[in-house]
């Protein structure tokens, strides 16, 4: 064979070992190498007029959404899985009804938190975006961001969901 051929053969070799390579890493859930910080200390409400807290958090995995409606549809998670809301706007008397715990406090300490705690910024609250789903491990980690309109990034969720608990 020819030095070309050498170098051709080496190049399909390389780029099917990258191939694989990025096929199992979509397919698997790397999430305990993932770390975005840990939450910090905070203190809001919840839609019974009690306190929900960072201590409230620690011990189990949650997936948390920041909306301004309550009426926010989780993807189907394990039962384990706690699931929050926090408002972005004003406290609304109709969400009791709804299946996640939903928490709420003023425009401030709600804008402090997602920037500070959840690294978002100011203009993804307030703006046309979707805001994404975020992964909390139970040392309240932050594992992971998940927009809830690409299927892809649910079915990666569930993936990591099912590696926490796993492996806690």
């Amino acid at each position: 064979m020819r030095k070309e051929g050498y170098i051709a053969a080496g190049w399909v070799v390389l780029a099917f070992c990258i191939g694989i390579f990025l096929v199992a890493r979509e397919s698997g859930s790397n999430v305990h190498s993932i770390y975005y910080g840990r939450l910090p200390d905070f203190q809001l409400t919840d839609s019974q007029g009690k306190d929900f807290e960072y201590k409230d958090i620690s011990g189990q995995i949650w997936v948390i959404q920041f909306s301004k409606s309550a009426t926010i549809d989780f993807p189907d998670l394990p039962l384990e899985v706690g699931t929050l809301t926090i408002l972005t706007n004003s406290y609304q008397s109709s969400i009791n009804d709804s299946k996640s715990k939903i928490v709420y406090s003023d425009l401030d300490k709600i804008t402090h938190l997602a920037t500070d705690g959840f690294h978002f910024t100011k203009e993804l609250l307030n703006g046309e975006y979707t805001i994404p789903l975020v992964l909390i491990d139970k040392l309240g980690n932050i594992r992971g961001y998940y927009n809830p309109e690409r299927e892809k990034d649910i079915k990666k969720l569930g993936r990591d969901i099912d590696s926490l608990l796993q492996f806690s």
